[in-house]
C-alpha cells in the first residue's frame, strides 16, 4: 500500500530526469554531429555555406570584349567542379535567370521542353500580356542537372540576368536528426511508464506529457522533411520578357542653291541677284542620313506655290540630276533642278524687287526598313533668296503715286512731330505774351500822360455848376 503512495512522486522524478537528460542528450548529439561532420569532410573539401553567381547583360558584354592576354571571368564555372553534393554535403540549389525573346510564348514553350527533357517539371507559371507580354516560370530539377538546365535556359533568348545560390544545410539536417532521435527515445520511455502507471491520475499526467513530446517530434520530422525535399530538388525561377527590336535611325539632309544659268545650278549660291526678266534655276539636294531606305520623297515650296512632285499635275517638274524620288538608299544623294521664270520683277507672282523673296523648299520622305513596315515620316528644309534689281529710267505712274504718297505721309509725320515737340511750351509762350502786352500798355500810358502841358488842362473850378435835373 505504501508503495503505491510513493509511485506518483517517483514517476514525476523520472519525468523531470528524462527531460533534463533529453536536453543534455541534445547538446551531446549536436557536439557529436559536429564532430562527425568535421571528420567526414576534410579541410580541402570545405565549401562556403552560400555561393552566389550573378551575370548581367552588361557584364556579359564586357566579358565578350575582353582583349587577348587579359584575364576574364569564366561564367560557366559558376560552381566549383567538385560540388558540395559530390562531397557528401546537403546543399539547396536555387537559380534565377531572366531573358528577352521576340516571342514570349514560344520561348516559354521551349523552356518547358528543355526542363522536361532533362527530367525536371514545371512547379509554377504566371503569364501576363499587359502592358507587354511576359512569362514567369518556376522549375524543379535534380541537383545534378541544375547547371546544365540553367545554361540551356539562358540560351532561350537574350540573357538579361543570371543568379545562382547554393546554401549548405548539412549541419542543420544533422541537428534535426539528432533531436529527432532524442525525442523518439523520450517518447518510448513515456510509453513504458504509461503501461506501468498504477492509477488514473498518473495515467493522465503521463499522457499529457506524452502528447507534448509526440507533437514536438512530429514538428522536428516536418522541418527535416522540408530541408531534405529542398536538397533533393533544385529550384530555378525564370522570367521571359518581351524583346524590343531597336528602331533604326532615320533622317535627311537638305541643301538648296539658286543660279541664273542652267549649266550647273548645283554650284550656285544661296542668294541670287538677277534682272527683272530672266530665269532662276533652283537646285535641291537631298541626302539620306538614316540607316534605312527613304521612299516617296516629296519636295514642296510655299513661295513658289510648288505642290508635291507629280508630273501629271505640276507643270514645272524637277529635272533629275542624280537619284530618284521613289527611293533613296542610306548614304545616297538625290539632286534635282527646277527652272522658274522671272517676269517684270516677279517670281511665282511675288514681287522680288523690294528686298527680294525668300524661297524655301520643304522635303519629306517615308523610311521603310527591311521588314516593309513604314516608319514615321522625316522632314527637313532649305532656304534660298532671289533679289531682282530694278532697271534705271523714269518712274511709272504707279511708282510716282506711291512716291508722292510716301512724301505726304513723311511731311505730315514731321508736322505732327513738331507740334508734339512744341505743345509743352505753349503755356509759357502765352504767359510771356501776356506780360509783354501789359508792359507795353503801361509804358504807353505813361508816355501819353507826360505829353499834355499843364496850362492846356481845363479849369474845372470856373465851370458853372450843373443844373439840377427835374
Amino acid at each position: 500500500m505504501w508503495f503505491r503512495l510513493l509511485y506518483g512522486p517517483i514517476v514525476l522524478v523520472l519525468l523531470l530526469a528524462g527531460a533534463c537528460g533529453g536536453d543534455d542528450s541534445n547538446e551531446e548529439s549536436e557536439m557529436a554531429a559536429a564532430t562527425v561532420a568535421r571528420a567526414t569532410v576534410s579541410d580541402e573539401a570545405i565549401v562556403t555555406t552560400t555561393v552566389v553567381v550573378s551575370l548581367t547583360q552588361d557584364a556579359s558584354a564586357e566579358m565578350e570584349e575582353a582583349v587577348d592576354g587579359e584575364s576574364s571571368l569564366d561564367v560557366s564555372a559558376g560552381l566549383p567542379t567538385a560540388t558540395p553534393a559530390d562531397l557528401g554535403r546537403d546543399v539547396i540549389y536555387r537559380g534565377t535567370v531572366s531573358v528577352r525573346a521576340p516571342d514570349v510564348e514560344a520561348a516559354a514553350r521551349e523552356a518547358v521542353s528543355i526542363v522536361q527533357g532533362l527530367g525536371g517539371f514545371v512547379f509554377g507559371q504566371q503569364v501576363s500580356s499587359s502592358p507587354e507580354p511576359e512569362s514567369h516560370l518556376t522549375f524543379k530539377v535534380m541537383p545534378a542537372d541544375f547547371m546544365p538546365v540553367l545554361d540551356r535556359l539562358s540560351s532561350v533568348g537574350e540573357l538579361v540576368d543570371k543568379r545562382i545560390t547554393a546554401d549548405d544545410v548539412t549541419e542543420r539536417i544533422v541537428d534535426f536528426r539528432s533531436r529527432i532521435a532524442t525525442a523518439e527515445a523520450s517518447v518510448l520511455r513515456l510509453r513504458d511508464l504509461l503501461g506501468e502507471a498504477p492509477d488514473l491520475e498518473n495515467v493522465a499526467l503521463i499522457e499529457r506529457e506524452l502528447v507534448q513530446r509526440e507533437t514536438d517530434l512530429e514538428t522536428l520530422r516536418g522541418r527535416l522533411r522540408t530541408l531534405t525535399d529542398a536538397v533533393s530538388l533544385a529550384t530555378i525561377e525564370m522570367a521571359i520578357l518581351q524583346l524590343h527590336e531597336p528602331v533604326p535611325e532615320t533622317g535627311i539632309e537638305v541643301d538648296a542653291w539658286v543660279s541664273d544659268s542652267d549649266e550647273d545650278p548645283c554650284l550656285g549660291e544661296e542668294v541670287l541677284v538677277t534682272s527683272p526678266d530672266s530665269d532662276a534655276y533652283f537646285c535641291v539636294q537631298v541626302e539620306n542620313t538614316g540607316e534605312v531606305a527613304l521612299t516617296d520623297v516629296e519636295v514642296t515650296s510655299e513661295a513658289l506655290r510648288l505642290r508635291p512632285q507629280d508630273s501629271r499635275t505640276d507643270p514645272r517638274p524637277f529635272q533629275l540630276v542624280s537619284g530618284s524620288f521613289d527611293r533613296i538608299e542610306p548614304g545616297e544623294l538625290l539632286s534635282a533642278v527646277l527652272r522658274v521664270a522671272i517676269s517684270e520683277g516677279r517670281i511665282a507672282g511675288r514681287v522680288a524687287t523690294r528686298g527680294g523673296v525668300e524661297v524655301g523648299f520643304q522635303v519629306s520622305g517615308t523610311p521603310v526598313p527591311d521588314d516593309g513596315v513604314p516608319l514615321d515620316t522625316v522632314t527637313n528644309d532649305a532656304i534660298t533668296f532671289v533679289v531682282v534689281a530694278e532697271e534705271e529710267g523714269p518712274p511709272s505712274f504707279i511708282d510716282s503715286v506711291i512716291t508722292g504718297y510716301r512724301g505726304l505721309v513723311r511731311a505730315l509725320a514731321y508736322i505732327v512731330a513738331t507740334v508734339g515737340l512744341l505743345l509743352p511750351f505753349i503755356p509759357v509762350v502765352v504767359v510771356i505774351g501776356a506780360v509783354y502786352w501789359w508792359i507795353r500798355r503801361w509804358i504807353r500810358g505813361r508816355r501819353s500822360g507826360r505829353s499834355i502841358p499843364a496850362d492846356s488842362r481845363p479849369d474845372r473850378s470856373q465851370d458853372p455848376p450843373d443844373e439840377p435835373r427835374d
